[in-house]
């Protein structure tokens, strides 16, 4: 074993022992030839789709080899690519965590540490010759580059044997060769001193015409036969010719030979001969230059006779560039990005999806095609499993050596992220799906006919590539914040999709929040891979195997398409999306009640309102009947269930149970601890309504309600910091969106839906700081959270689609957001259509904490876990009993819902006459539902299945006589402490 030389950054050793060459390899270990063209498009070679230019060599290399369709650049940035490339890690972790974004300047510094393992280091320690010809631009030196000799550090510190080519490109100065640490034609007496922009006492350099496309003046003085031997025009010629000369003097020594060409990078500077040879202008001419290049390289090869024995890659740094040269191409009908949206610079596939090309005769199956996902930035481990080398962090790389020797069943890569130039636009493909967190593409700008650098929405009127943001080369003012495509059916980015799949953009903003520079998580070696991320705050005291904890967040008259993601044209709610993106979303959660007390009722209890003796919505209207009518003493709930088990226990919020009447306060309930109001804060309330209590406590008389919230959230951040050694379990009871509509004044006016839709952007704030406080404590992987509302919205929310709302026994009133999340333990991005319910949850937190819920009475909850773990998909709820009050109103079984006959008397005082949602308030015979194919209840089957509906009516009668109704007392139905429960 040999010890490796490097460390990684960060100070972690990155031992690469050499153990035997993988089994694959006869003899000899394969030479490996990395070809790395400049700007080279998707569609710029033949064996990709172009029609306007010729590519017969590396066409010929695809033949005889294996061409991917769905590689990328790292970046779509020079630089930045060439980072990835040879370290193996994102662009953005560069520059110490800050990221690489644009070109290195022209006095850059080197920009890869030299304790870093690059590729050439893999190769190095093999035992291989290592070279780098070409193009550099990844700086020299330390601090500012002075360009005085030696250039050190820089190539030769990385792993390089051997350097000749352009030090930064073929668009900027200095224009001249650097071989090794030394400047070609270097003159002691001649220096090369760097003047500025101001023209003064520069060097002259080959002059080039208009067409050939931009290229930035001299900025250096000096150094004159240096400039002279350097010709524009030659620099394709001469870096061939150091190439093949190079692998012609290895002998029998392994090489790796590392070819960063020049061409297509603007300006278009093709020898002589292969100028006019192309029909798309001097773009098409330099294409063919590079083509050339590449037979030469193979010519050699097949000379000294390695070529059956060398490993050639081809591929480029990023997508073409409609500069000059790339828009009188683009006019002559070539496309340089194929049907692809977007260009170099940006983040839409034109910009980072390019050619890629492995040839090896007798280990790649020749005239082969792979779609494996594959990055510039696999390279560093395919090469180290090449040679048979073992990395001890491949930091951000993937062997993908299955993907060009076989058939993998499977994807190597499962996500990437892409850098453009703008970090703002640092996006995320995941699967088939592709991220992009803002609008446009974070590349160029320019649109205007002088513009050199032309990019973003512009470029679409040059190729007429469609996307559904995009209107006259310009993004629409409608259109999304952000963007969403599906590449398995879209490939070319057609559509945008952000508001059809809002789990999906919650869950990928989630990730990329992880990796951001700035964040914690950025700071990571690797990316978060599931959409749960990682956590940024200290680790937990806690020992492996302790108890969870569990944090109830419960919104009030929240609606099932009041968040986005749910609905696209819910709230834009990213807390939330995102605790839905890290964890389970359902799409059919119940709760028991259409109104607030009942609901809450049955949340803590696992039991229907009716079996605990709360089916109707309390009132604290003084001398009214509601003055004993509270929550039962001897009623268990979840914090007495897990007292036991040593939780710790806070409510905090709108109670609703009859905090005045004797046993029915939350400390009475089994919570350790309190803060919150006795109702809803309303003045018929009485005269408390607007009082704030800790425990029996008076906190502060006449709390604006616009204080709540910051309150409850406070005392919830306090709390879960306090107590974060321990198992604790959390009640947030929100006011919120229940009227009064008064959210904090920071919150007003930042929706699209007025004081309502700024209520929920004020929810989703609270949730955020509570996950926040929850990974700070270093406890996100010991938290359960679950999210969810007590009833359906009243007419000013959502329901997403289906009918009715508060008030109503319609599911708008009964399904809600339900969402659980706990990273580790659920996994990420599960969406699902089972059956859930509220009072699921005591069973479920029970189970978890290793507490058996109470034998001596019945418990319509039932333990989830399986499900929430994705291991199962029935629903253990064979029926689910609608009531409104005290009616039984609707029965379900699976999908099949059958609504019972009504009248006017069997209504609760809230139902008494029509309004809003306020569906079937009477009904003159059964109505017939199928919700998998129905969900809005709109098509009434009950004639056509006569056998349903006699069997729902039959379980409906069985549920009476256990749960009663208006004019029955059930069996197992809770005395309610009301005269008249219907009657307010």
């Amino acid at each position: 074993m040999m010890s490796f030389r490097k460390f990684l950054n960060g100070g972690l050793v990155a031992a690469l022992a050499v153990f035997s060459l993988p089994a694959h390899v006869d003899g000899r270990p394969p030479n490996v030839v990395l070809i790395f063209a400049d700007d080279l498009g998707y569609g710029d070679l033949g064996c990709y789709g172009a029609t306007q230019l010729k590519t017969p060599n590396i066409d010929k290399l695809a033949a005889e080899g294996r061409r991917f369709t769905d590689a990328h650049s790292a970046s779509a940035v020079c630089t930045p690519s060439r980072f990835g490339l040879l370290t193996g890690q994102y662009p953005f972790r560069g520059a110490g965590g800050k990221g690489l974004w644009g070109p290195a300047p022209v006095k850059s510094p080197l920009i890869i540490p030299t304790e870093t393992v690059t590729i050439a280091d893999v190769f190095k320690e093999a035992g291989y010759d290592t070279a780098v010809v070409g193009k550099w631009h990844l700086g020299f030196g330390q601090g500012s580059n002075d360009w005085q000799v030696p250039l050190r550090p820089g190539p030769q510190d990385l792993g390089f044997d051997y350097y000749f080519g352009m030090p930064v490109v073929n668009s900027a100065p200095p224009y001249l060769y650097v071989e090794n640490d030394q400047i070609v034609g270097g003159d002691p007496d001649d220096p090369l001193v760097h003047v500025g922009r101001n023209g003064k006492s520069v060097t002259p350099i080959t002059p080039i015409p208009p067409e050939a496309a931009q290229r930035s003046p001299n900025q250096f003085g000096g150094a004159v036969e240096a400039h002279r031997l350097f010709n524009d025009y030659q620099v394709g010629t001469r870096l061939t010719e150091k190439a093949t000369g190079w692998i012609r003097a290895r002998g029998d020594q392994p090489f790796f030979l590392y070819l960063a060409t020049t061409n297509v990078h603007h300006p278009f500077t093709p020898a002589e001969r292969f100028q006019g040879t192309s029909e798309c202008g001097p773009y098409g001419d330099f294409v063919h230059e590079l083509d050339w290049m590449v037979g030469e390289v193979m010519r050699t090869l097949e000379e000294v006779g390695v070529s059956d024995d060398t490993l050639v890659i081809f591929t480029s740094d990023n997508g073409g560039m409609f500069n000059l040269g790339g828009r009188v191409a683009a006019a002559r009908g070539h496309r340089m990005n194929g049907d692809l949206l977007g260009s170099k610079f940006g983040v839409w596939e034109g910009g980072h999806r390019v050619p890629l090309i492995a040839r090896w005769p007798r280990k790649i199956e020749p005239g082969t095609v792979s779609d494996q996902l594959f990055s510039g930035v696999d390279m560093l481990a395919t090469f180290a499993a090449l040679t048979g080398s073992q990395l001890e962090d491949e930091k951000d790389s993937i062997n993908m050596l299955p993907a060009l020797v076989g058939e993998p069943g499977e994807a190597l890569r499962s996500e990437l992220f892409l850098s453009p130039n703008k970090p703002s636009h640092l996006s995320l493909r995941r699967g088939k799906w592709m991220y992009i967190p803002a609008r446009g593409d974070g590349g160029f700008r320019g649109s205007k006919p002088g513009e050199h650098a032309w990019g973003g929405a512009a470029v679409t009127t040059l190729v007429k590539t469609p996307n559904s943001d995009i209107e006259g080369g310009k993004i629409k003012p409608s259109a999304p914040p952000a963007q969403l495509y599906d590449l398995d059916s879209d490939v070319n980015q057609t559509t945008n999709l952000y508001h059809d799949y809002p789990e999906v953009v919650a869950e990928l903003e989630a990730a990329l929040e992880e990796v951001r520079p700035g964040r914690a998580g950025g700071r990571s070696k690797q990316p978060a891979r599931s959409g749960a991320g990682s956590r940024s705050g200290t680790a937990s005291r806690r020992p492996p195997g302790t108890k969870p904890n569990f944090v109830v967040i419960f919104a009030d008259d929240l609606g099932y398409g009041d968040l986005s993601c749910y609905a696209r044209d819910g709230v834009e709610t990213p807390h939330i999306d995102r605790l839905a993106a890290q964890g389970f979303r359902s799409t059919d959660f119940f709760v028991p009640a259409n109104v607030c007390s009942p609901s809450r009722a049955a949340l803590l209890t696992g039991r229907y309102p009716m079996r605990c003796g709360m089916p109707v919505a309390r009132t604290e209207v003084p001398g009214s009947k509601y003055k004993n009518y509270g929550f039962a003493a001897d009623e268990l709930t979840i914090p007495e269930l897990l007292a036991p088990a040593g939780y710790r226990s806070l409510m905090v919020g709108k109670w609703h149970l009859g905090m005045e009447v004797e046993g029915s306060h939350p400390l009475d309930a089994g919570f350790d601890e309190h803060l919150g109001i006795p109702s809803n804060y309303a003045k018929n309330r009485g005269p408390n309504f607007n009082t704030l209590y800790r425990g029996r406590e008076v906190e502060q008389l006449k709390v604006p309600c616009e204080a709540l919230t910051r309150r409850y959230t406070d005392e919830a951040v306090e709390f879960i910091a306090r107590e974060k050694d321990r198992p604790f379990f959390i009640y947030v009871s929100h006011h919120i969106v229940h009227t009064p509509l008064l959210p904090r004044k920071e919150f007003v006016g930042v929706s699209e839906k007025g004081k309502y839709g700024d209520f929920i952007k004020e929810l989703d704030h609270s949730t955020g700081r509570i996950m926040r406080a929850i990974r700070d404590a270093g406890i996100d992987d010991n938290t359960l959270v679950v999210f969810t509302s007590d009833n359906g919205p009243n007419q000013l929310g959502s329901t997403g689609g289906l009918n009715g709302g508060k008030y109503g026994t319609m599911e708008g009133g009964h399904r809600v957001p339900g969402i659980f999340c706990w990273p580790g333990q659920i996994p990420a991005g599960q969406v699902s259509g089972t059956t859930l319910t509220s009072m699921d949850l005591l069973p479920l937190f029970c189970g978890l904490a290793g507490v058996r819920p109470p034998a001596d009475r019945k418990i319509d909850g039932r333990e989830v876990g399986a499900i929430l773990r994705g291991q199962e998909d029935r629903s253990p709820h064979d029926f689910l009993y609608y009531y409104n009050g005290t009616n039984l109103q609707a029965i379900r079984h699976g999908d099949w819902k059958l609504h019972l006959p009504r009248s006017i008397e069997d209504q609760p005082f809230w139902c008494k006459r029509r309004g809003p949602g306020r569906v079937f308030v009477t009904l003159d015979r059964p109505a017939l539902f199928h919700l998998g194919d129905d969900p809005g209840e709109e098509h009434d089957l009950a004639e056509q299945n006569p056998k349903v509906v006699a069997r729902l009516q039959g379980q409906a009668e069985q549920i009476r006589a256990e749960l009663g109704d208006v004019r029955s007392k059930g069996s197992d139905q809770r005395e309610i402490a009301l005269e008249d429960p219907q009657v307010r």
